[in-house]
């Protein structure tokens, strides 16, 4: 469903950009959701407001994408698949990190070393994309939060984002 896609999308943006709660975010949006609650009282979202929202979370799927790109060639140029990258870091986070062989440690450093800088570039990137139409992290994360508490400006939102 694109709303649900949209939902877990922004809030990987939020959690790139730092905003609080945004892991705590996360984690409840991948659980079984509960049906909606009626939105408090919130502030109106203008509607270059939601242009500027819609521009800028179309730059972050654009940055993520890429960054994602980056990373999987960051791992492949390590000799590594995202399978072979998590079992090792999963293998020297257990006990027995005996498991993992000298070379397999040394792959998963340079790899880790290299997405970190990825990660670092892409969060770097999503303020730019942010700030470039007008909005600051906090405006972008408070209509975020706005968009999963009011199923009118979600489906506002989402028509946009068709278009």
């Amino acid at each position: 469903m694109l709303t649900s896609k949209f939902v877990k999308s922004a809030l990987i943006s939020m959690v790139l950009i730092g905003a609080p709660g945004a892991s705590t975010a996360f984690a409840q949006e991948t659980l079984p959701s509960q049906p909606p609650q009626a939105a408090p009282a919130s502030p109106e979202v203008s509607d270059s407001q939601i242009d500027s929202f819609v521009s800028a979370y179309q730059s972050i799927q654009q940055v993520q994408s890429q960054a994602q790109q980056d990373m999987i060639a960051a791992l492949e140029a390590e000799e590594l698949t995202v399978e072979e990258f998590q079992m090792i870091a999963q293998a020297q986070q257990s006990p027995e990190a005996s498991s993992v062989s000298p070379e397999q440690a040394e792959q998963l450093a340079a790899a880790a070393e290299q997405i970190s800088t990825i990660e670092a570039s892409a969060q770097q990137d999503i303020q730019l994309a942010i700030q470039a139409e007008g909005l600051t992290p906090e405006e972008f994360n408070q209509i975020l939060t706005l968009v999963q508490q009011d199923p009118a400006l979600q489906e506002q939102i989402n028509q946009q984002l068709a278009q």
